[in-house]
């Protein structure tokens, strides 16, 4: 006969064992994957539509978010976002579309009105900025060149944190701080990246960098904290001069196999933009109506999501 210390373990471990027991009877999964980086839009292209537009033209084209203009000329002015984010960030998620991160033209951490609108895009939910450049001065060094970008960096990580937001430098193609991306790397080193970090965008690494992108890549992946996500390719124009022509994401030379296996051994998460810089409209379609528009525009930026989020299941 079972006595009543047997009884009382063996309950035990029934016990213990019914949350897995349920676990798999509701089909969930022994080890889930950690959590999906979002997938956002860069709105510099559809800021043709007013916000609840926005909203469906994200959704349908299967978005996670927005990565919002908010600078001079965006889809929000900067002195306007205590006010305005509010109504935008109610519209995008009536659609469920959120609102991760924005682009703006943050540069200094003394500008007027800089802690007014950290404090707009903090209290909506914002938790990533995307800066704007910084410039050489060709009349110092560029070792003093590194040294004034660190101090303006460090600045801005500073007042950053005050609001529990970080800023986010895109390494661009060009001359700028970034271009080559190693020049950014010493500019943020020794910052807290949870307050100052590099948006990488592999369309640019690859257009400065050739194959030398993943070097870059590796080289700064400790302050990666947003990605960028475009394709482009290079072209004789009618002149014979080499040029560039942006283009679907898969139609080009970047090596999206290549990065994005890097991306998941680098262990990179956080927001993904998607930028459509090849023309969302072309100048045939722009007659259309608006509704017409949006139904083109939705089934080319469903094919960059779409093609992006091969790579991350």
């Amino acid at each position: 006969m079972e006595n009543r210390r047997d009884f009382i373990k063996k309950a035990g471990l029934v016990g213990a064992s019914l949350p897995f027991i349920n676990s798999i009877a509701s089909g969930a999964k022994m080890n889930p994957k950690k959590s999906m980086p979002m997938i956002c839009y860069f709105t510099k292209h559809l800021q043709w539509l007013d916000f609840e537009e926005l909203g469906i033209t994200l959704k349908e084209a299967n978005f996670d978010g927005a990565d919002l203009t908010v600078r001079p000329g965006g889809h929000v002015e900067p002195d306007q976002a205590g006010s305005v984010l509010p109504k935008v960030v109610q519209k995008l998620q009536k659609h469920g579309i959120s609102m991760p991160m924005v682009v703006t033209k943050i540069t200094d951490d003394t500008a007027k009105g800089l802690d007014d609108l950290l404090k707009a895009l903090s209290d909506n939910g914002v938790k990533y900025y995307r800066m704007g450049y910084f410039t050489y001065d060709y009349t110092i060094s560029m070792g003093k060149n590194i040294e004034n970008f660190h101090n303006a960096l460090k600045g801005l990580a500073e007042k950053n944190a005050k609001y529990n937001i970080c800023g986010a430098y895109q390494n661009h193609a060009g001359t700028r701080l970034g271009a080559s991306i190693w020049d950014l790397w010493l500019s943020l080193k020794g910052l807290d990246p949870n307050f100052i970090s590099c948006q990488f965008d592999v369309r640019h690494a690859t257009f400065e960098g050739g194959r030398s992108w993943e070097n870059d890549f590796r080289c700064i992946k400790d302050f990666v904290r947003t990605t960028v996500v475009k394709d482009f390719y290079w072209e004789k124009n009618d002149k014979g001069n080499w040029t560039n022509h942006n283009t679907l994401m898969g139609e080009g030379m970047v090596d999206f196999e290549k990065y994005f296996k890097l991306y998941h051994e680098l262990k990179i998460n956080g927001p993904i933009s998607n930028h459509s810089e090849y023309p969302l409209i072309t100048k045939e379609e722009s007659t259309l109506s608006k509704k017409e528009k949006m139904k083109i525009a939705i089934k080319r930026l469903k094919h960059d999501v779409d093609y992006t989020r091969k790579f991350l299941n």
